[in-house]
């Protein structure tokens, strides 16, 4: 053993899968080469063997249908772990490694359930610190071995309906398979790249060809009839000929209307000098008028502004004679503002007044709300004491009343028993005297019997001599008597006594005998039991009768029954005082706790007695101390109110408030007829000013013709707006034209680019994914998987030939039937013995198998040699050896034990009874429905 080999040692698995208990599999004891069987009830747990291993290094089970989570045994105790842990070697090291996954398991205490987290540990030989949690785990396994979950599962693993799917998969399927064991999607990958790419390009040349065919859609041309003949013949040839000839044909309409431009932005130039011309005639005409209306309309301003201005003088001379009313309430405001503080000082009193009369009114009703608190609890208090001195001897009442109870209750035990007892000896007597019966009966029977058989007895001795009577003659002697006359010889009877009839009678004597000797004894002792509880009943009778202390000569009680009669008459009276003594214990007992309860109320209410005294002495002087303060504030009041013009601040501010508003009244209107006043002079004075400027201004102008200058200007305008709209047209179909001759010619040469890839992308994507017309449809991919499934084939043949003794061969088919489907993984059979070949499908069930297996151990092979040169020194074969013939079962056996060359151990999993008596080694799971599965190794 060495190299990359990775042996597993000691297995152990614990409330996984159907085992419920911790089981052990000690590998070692299978030695370390050769085959060995894994066998047991189906549903077992054989193949959670090999699943148990795969979970331990990977987290995950071979089987894909379950997860960690439900990997616990529904047979476990709550107590009982669910955990896997293995012992392997690997490059001559020994580690040991632990995992369990999440599940839910019942409390070990309480109910209801709780999570149990997953976890896994891996110890080195030659490190102090293991490696732990499960994610850390399963990289570090990968890491150290080589291997991953899913090349370790096809590598130690060959199951029955795997490797026979392989067989019969077509070339999708075969490529699945392939692509997902020797990593071979990238070229897949590399196919799909390329058929989209290829799709793309094609999309993108549409694209460009919709694009240039829009920006020709666009083109403009003036209403010429040839140009728009023109122009339609282009619209309707697109083709890479037609573009360039539309490229020349919308140079040429550019050219036309840069030409045309020019000619019209001289004319522009033109019509635009005329019109200025024009346009300042008109701006004269236009000021001059408005400067005549604009002296009209000052001279009628100042005619009728002269009576107003006048009126306003006026009014300026009376507010300058309103002077010294003003200066009046000047004083009188300044006067005012200076006595409002002791305003503020009036309003702070009658607030703090008011406030004091509002607090002593509370404080009084408090006072009252204690006074009458502390009167109801002095009324509690007095009553408390009264109930207490009433209930002063409630402990000891209630105490009394509860060893009567227990004096009762044990009275009414005793009499209960004795009536059981009495009950108890009335049944018991009852058997007494039927086994009395019994045995006199069985008594007489014996006697009866032991008559009969004497009798038989004594039948059978005259029946000898009557035989020997038989026998006499006269004159012969008797062999008993020896006399030689017989008289009288005895005569035998007509029925015959046996010796065995005699010998019958005495045993069932015997027999009847034992019977009434046994009864005879069942009987004692049903006496001595029955003595027994009488004298027990007669002794707890008298003791009830000393508790009673009834002297009982008057009532004859001489029986069992009259023993039982008083005792439920006295049961009956006991129970009574017992009904009653428990009224007296509820009322007692709750007496107690009103003791206890007003014991404990009184010292409270004490308290809050003396609580409240204090707080109404407290409210007490407070209310004097406030009311004192509240006549010093009415007295300052008062003396406030006898100094001050007025009764209160809102008062004294209404009045300064309405003085300065008087005065602002008095000052506005001053200030108006001023403003009034010199606003009016200085706009009479401004018209005389523009007046006189616009008489200087008339002196040069011109007298033009206003409607002529008018209707010369409209008709230069309508000119140059037609003229510009044919400029706009022109400009627009130059600009729009030239856009699309740009765009047109930009995409060209992109089209022609995107054409030329989109040939050899193409080109190489239906070559990569098979799709060349009349050619095999062999992808990339594929023709990648061919190498390996040919080495695959190769690997195969070794064993299926031997396993065939030479008849059949497989071989990869390299024709196909359908030029439509995909091919090069499909698989066939050469027949030695009639020199055919066909396919694969037509092998019959045992041949698929052999076939099968020798092309799933030839995957395995290839798969060890992917993962270079890693090995796995344990490997398991799953079910599949019961469609095969004893012939084809050696030929299958033969090839595995040619696996186990080189020290390798190979396991094989079945149920079929042929291999239990090949293979002497064995690891034998039972199935138990209740306690789950156990497992044992047997050599």
């Amino acid at each position: 053993m060495g190299g990359c080999i990775m042996r597993p040692i000691k297995l152990i698995i614990s409330a996984f899968g159907p085992y419920a208990e911790c089981e052990t599999i000690d590998f070692e004891k299978l030695g370390n080469k050769g085959l060995y069987l894994i066998t047991g009830d189906t549903g077992a747990g054989k193949t959670t063997i090999f699943d148990a291993i795969t979970y331990v290094l990977y987290g995950k089970s071979s089987g894909k249908t379950r997860s960690s989570s439900m990997l616990r045994s529904k047979y476990a105790k709550p107590d009982v772990p669910t955990f896997v842990k293995m012992e392997f070697e690997y490059r001559n090291k020994k580690y040991v490694i632990e995992r369990n996954p999440e599940y839910e398991r019942p409390k070990i205490h309480g109910e209801g359930t709780t999570t149990q987290s997953a976890n896994a540990t891996l110890i080195y030989p030659d490190k102090d610190t293991p490696v732990t949690g499960s994610s850390n785990v399963t990289v570090a396994i990968n890491e150290l071995i080589g291997l991953d979950y899913e090349q370790f599962t096809q590598i130690a693993m060959i199951a029955q309906n795997d490797f026979l799917k392989l067989l019969l998969a077509d070339t999708d399927e075969r490529r699945k398979i392939f692509s997902k064991i020797f990593n071979t999607y990238p070229y897949e990958k590399l196919q799909l790249k390329l058929g989209d790419e290829a799709k793309r390009l094609r999309r993108l040349v549409d694209d460009q060809n919709k694009s240039i065919s829009q920006y020709i859609d666009g083109i403009r041309c003036s209403d010429s009839f040839v140009a728009r003949q023109q122009l339609e013949a282009i619209k309707n040839n697109k083709t890479e000929n037609g573009i360039e000839n539309t490229i020349d044909f919308i140079e040429e309409l550019i050219n036309n209307d840069q030409d045309l431009l020019k000619v019209i932005n001289e004319r522009i130039i033109k019509t635009e000098k005329a019109l200025s011309d024009v346009d300042k005639k008109l701006v004269e005409v236009n000021r001059d008028n408005s400067a005549k209306k604009q002296k009209l309309n000052a001279e009628q301003f100042i005619e009728s502004n002269k009576s107003n201005l006048e009126l306003l003088e006026k009014r300026v001379e009376l507010c300058k004679e309103e002077e010294p009313v003003r200066k009046e309430l000047e004083y009188k405001i300044k006067e005012q503002e200076q006595l409002m503080p002791k305003y503020d000082k009036l309003f702070d009193t009658e607030k703090e007044y008011v406030n004091e009369l509002k607090l002593i009114k509370t404080k009084e009703s408090e006072f009252e709300s204690l006074c009458k608190d502390i009167e109801n609890l002095n009324k509690v208090l007095a009553t408390n004491k009264e109930n207490l001195q009433k209930l002063k001897d409630a402990d000891a009442v209630l105490v009394k009343i509860e060893n009567a109870k227990t004096g009762y209750d044990n009275v009414k035990k005793n009499l209960s028993n004795i009536i059981n007892q009495c009950n108890d000896y009335e049944g018991k007597n009852h058997e007494l005297e039927l086994l009395q019966q019994r045995a006199i009966k069985a008594n007489d029977s014996w006697e009866t019997k032991s008559n009969e058989c004497a009798a038989i007895e004594k039948t059978f001795l005259n029946q000898q001599a009557g035989i020997l009577a038989g026998n006499l003659r006269d004159g012969e002697p008797c062999i008993v008597c020896g006399s030689t006359v017989h008289p009288n010889p005895f005569k035998l009877m007509d029925k015959q006594i046996t010796e065995k009839m005699v010998e019958d009678a005495k045993n069932k004597v015997n027999e009847l005998k034992a019977i009434a000797t046994n009864d005879s004894n069942k009987a004692g002792m049903q006496k001595g039991i029955v003595d027994t509880l009488y004298e027990s009943i007669v002794e707890n009778f008298r003791n009830l009768k000393e508790i009673f202390k009834e002297v009982l000569e008057e009532r004859a009680i001489n029986t069992v029954s009259d023993i039982k009669a008083w005792s439920d008459e006295k049961l009956v009276k006991v129970e009574e005082a017992i009904s009653k003594n428990n009224g007296y214990y509820e009322i007692a007992k709750n007496n107690v706790q009103v003791k206890e309860q007003i014991e404990k109320q009184i010292p409270e209410t004490e308290e809050q007695i003396n609580n409240n005294n204090n707080k109404k002495d407290i409210l007490n002087s407070d209310i004097s101390n406030l009311k004192i303060k509240n006549r010093e504030n009415a007295i300052l009041l008062e003396q406030f109110r006898e100094k001050l013009e007025f009764q209160s601040r809102k008062d004294a501010e209404s009045n300064l408030n309405q003085l300065k508003i008087n005065l602002s009244e008095l000052e506005n209107k001053a200030t108006q007829a001023l403003n009034s006043y010199d606003k009016c002079k200085k706009s009479i004075d401004d018209a005389n000013a523009t007046i006189k400027t616009i008489e200087e201004q008339l002196k040069d102008s011109k007298n033009y013709d206003l409607e002529q200058l008018i209707s010369e200007s409209n008709k230069l305008q309508e000119e140059k707006k037609a003229v510009n709209n044919q400029r706009n047209d022109v400009s627009i179909r130059i600009e729009i034209n030239t856009g699309a001759l740009e765009n047109i010619k930009a995409n060209l040469n992109k089209l022609v680019t995107t054409e030329e890839k989109y040939k050899w992308v193409n080109a190489l994507a239906q070559t990569a994914n098979g799709n060349i017309n009349g050619k095999s449809k062999i992808a990339l991919e594929t023709y990648v998987q061919i190498s390996y499934f040919e080495r695959i084939i190769n690997r195969a043949n070794l064993r299926f030939m031997k396993m065939t003794n030479g008849q059949y061969e497989l071989k990869r088919s390299t024709e196909s039937d359908d030029q439509r489907s995909k091919t090069g993984l499909e698989l066939n059979v050469i027949d030695h013995y009639n020199g055919t070949e066909r396919d694969v499908r037509t092998l019959s069930g045992g041949e698929s198998f052999k076939a099968s297996l020798s092309l799933a151990l030839g995957l395995s092979d290839e798969i060890h040699c992917a993962a270079g040169g890693i090995k796995i020194d344990t490997l398991f074969v799953d079910e599949g050896f019961g469609t095969l013939d004893e012939d084809s079962l050696n030929s299958a056996i033969e090839a595995l034990n040619t696996l186990t060359e080189g020290d390798r151990l190979v396991g094989i999993i079945s149920h079929v009874q042929e291999l239990k008596t090949r293979i002497d080694r064995k690891i034998i799971v039972s199935k138990n429905k209740v306690k789950g599965s156990k497992v044992a190794v047997e050599i």
